[in-house]
C-alpha cells in the first residue's frame, strides 16, 4: 500500500504540475495563448485513452512487480524532459507522450491492489490512495513554489526546474519500487506462510479469487460484452471531467479571485487539504457501513450545491470558501474504484473492464482542459455549469448501476432461497465462478 500511494502521488504531481508551472512562468516563456494552453492540458489524455485498456490486458501477462515500476521510470524521465521545451508545439508533443507513458499506471495500480484485499476493506485502501490527489493539490503547489526558488540557477528558469526535479524524483521512486514491490500475495516475499494463507483464503471466500489464475481471453472479452461496463464508463467520464478541470485550473481560477503568482498557487492549497480528509473519511465509512451508492450520490450533491453557489455569488470570500466544498468531488472517484472492482469477478474480466472504463473515462480528461477557459474569467460560470451537467449524468448512470445490481442480487437470493447481505460475508471457498464471473448465481454485488 505505501508503494502505491507514493507512486500515485508522483503521478498526479507530474500530470498536474503544468498548472503551477503556467502561473510561475511557463506561459510567458513559451508565449502560450489560452487556447494553446488548454490544448496542452487536453492532449495528455489522448495517450491515456489509447493505451489504458491494452496496458491492463498486458498486465495480466506481465508481472506487476516489473511493469508498474518500468512505467514510472519512463514517465518520470519524460516529465524531466519538459525543461527542454522551447515552443507551444513542443509542449503539445511532450504532453502527449507523458500521457502515453503514464496511461497504464492508474488502472494497473488499482487492479493490483484489488488482487490483494477483500472487497469489504477496499474503501479505506482506495480512500488512502485517492486522497493523495487532494494532497497533490496542497503539496504540489508548495513543492512547485519551493522548487521555483531555484529560478536562474545554472541559467535554468524556475518553471523548468519544477519539471526537472519532480521528474527525477518520480524516476527514482520507480527504481526503488522495482526492488520492493511484490506481484501478488502468493509470491510476496515479506509474508509468512500463515499470512499468505490467510490472505489467499480471505480473497477466495470473498469472491472465489484463486491464488493463481491464468490469462483467459474469453473472460477478457466478457468485459467488452457486459453492458454495465459502458454505464460505468459514462459514470466515470462524468465524475472525472469536473475533477480534472478543477485540478488543472484551480491556480488560474484562484487568480480570478484576485490573487497573483505564488500567492495564487499557495491559496489553492488549503481546499485540497480539506479534500484529503474528506476522502479518507468516506473510505472508512464505506467499509464500515457499505452503501456505496449513497456515498457516491451524497458527495455529488454537495459538490453540485457548491458549484451553484460559485455561479451565483460574486463575493470573493464566499467563492473561495465554496472551493472547500467542491473538494467533495474526489469522493465519487474513490467510491467508483471500490464499487467497480468489487463487482467485477475474476482477475481477467476485472483487469480488462477496469482498463476499458478508465480509458473511456479519460476522454473526460481531454474535455476537462477546455472547461475553465480564460475568456470565461473571473467567475467561470460556463465552466461550473458544464460540471453540474456532468454530475447530473453521473447521478443517472450511478442510479442505473445500483438498481441493476440490487435487482440481480434479489433474483439470486430468491433462487437460492436465502438473503445474502453485506454484513454476512460470502463464503465462496471451493466455488468456481468460471467464465460466468460476476454473473454466477453464487456471486453477490456490492451496493
Amino acid at each position: 500500500m505505501p508503494i502505491a500511494v507514493w507512486l500515485y502521488l508522483a503521478s498526479y504531481i507530474d500530470r498536474a504540475n503544468i498548472g503551477n508551472a503556467k502561473v510561475l512562468g511557463l506561459a510567458n516563456a513559451l508565449h502560450l495563448t489560452s487556447n494553446q494552453y488548454n490544448w496542452a492540458l487536453s492532449i495528455f489524455f489522448i495517450g491515456y485513452v489509447i493505451f489504458e485498456t491494452p496496458s491492463n490486458i498486458i498486465l495480466r501477462r506481465v508481472s506487476p512487480r516489473w511493469y508498474i515500476p518500468l512505467l514510472t521510470v519512463i514517465w518520470g524521465l519524460v516529465c524531466a524532459l519538459f525543461a527542454t521545451v522551447k515552443s507551444a508545439a513542443g509542449l503539445l508533443a511532450i504532453r502527449f507522450f507523458l500521457g502515453l507513458a503514464e496511461a497504464g499506471f492508474l488502472p494497473g495500480i488499482v487492479y493490483w491492489l484489488s488482487c490483494w484485499y477483500p472487497r469489504s476493506v477496499l474503501g479505506r485502501r482506495f480512500g488512502v490512495l485517492y486522497s493523495t490527489v487532494s494532497l497533490t493539490g496542497a503539496f504540489g503547489g508548495l513543492l512547485a513554489t519551493a522548487i521555483h526558488a531555484l529560478d536562474g540557477t545554472h541559467g535554468i528558469a524556475g518553471w523548468q526546474w519544477i519539471f526537472i526535479v519532480e521528474g527525477c524524483i518520480t524516476a527514482g521512486f520507480g527504481i526503488i519500487a522495482a526492488f520492493v514491490m511484490s506481484a501478488y500475495p502468493a509470491t510476496a516475499h515479506f509474508l509468512s506462510e500463515e499470512e499468505r494463507r490467510i490472505i489467499i483464503l480471505t480473497n477466495e471466500a470473498d469472491r472465489a479469487q484463486k491464488a493463481s489464475e491464468s490469462f483467459n481471453s474469453k473472460q477478457i472479452r466478457s468485459a467488452f460484452t457486459d453492458w454495465r461496463t459502458y454505464v460505468w464508463a459514462v459514470a466515470y467520464i462524468t465524475i472525472y471531467i469536473p475533477v480534472y478541470s478543477v485540478i488543472l485550473s484551480l491556480p488560474t481560477v484562484v487568480t480570478g479571485l484576485g490573487y497573483k503568482g505564488t500567492t495564487a498557487t499557495l491559496m489553492a492549497c488549503p481546499p485540497y487539504g480539506v479534500g484529503f480528509i474528506i476522502v479518507l473519511l468516506a473510505g472508512w465509512t464505506a467499509d464500515k457501513y457499505g452503501r456505496l451508492y449513497y456515498h457516491y450520490t451524497a458527495s455529488i450533491l454537495v459538490t453540485v450545491v457548491a458549484l451553484i453557489v460559485l455561479m451565483a455569488v460574486e463575493n470573493l470570500v464566499v467563492r473561495y470558501i465554496m472551493f472547500f466544498f467542491v473538494m467533495f468531488m474526489f469522493v465519487p472517484v474513490s467510491i467508483c474504484w471500490t464499487w467497480l472492482t468489487s463487482n467485477l469477478a475474476g482477475p481477467n474480466k476485472r483487469a480488462a473492464g477496469m482498463g476499458l472504463v478508465f480509458s473511456i473515462g479519460n476522454i473526460g480528461g481531454a474535455v476537462s482542459g477546455q472547461i475553465y477557459r480564460a475568456e470565461w474569467a473571473p467567475r467561470y460560470v460556463q465552466g461550473h455549469a458544464i460540471n453540474i451537467g456532468c454530475y447530473a449524468l453521473a447521478l443517472i448512470a450511478g442510479t442505473v448501476l445500483w438498481w441493476s445490481y440490487k435487482t440481480d442480487n434479489a433474483a439470486r437470493d430468491r433462487a437460492a432461497k436465502e438473503t445474502v447481505k453485506r454484513t454476512k460475508p460470502l463464503d465462496l471457498i471451493g466455488e468456481d465462478l468460471g467464465d460466468l464471473g460476476d454473473r454466477h448465481p453464487s456471486f453477490r454485488y456490492f451496493l
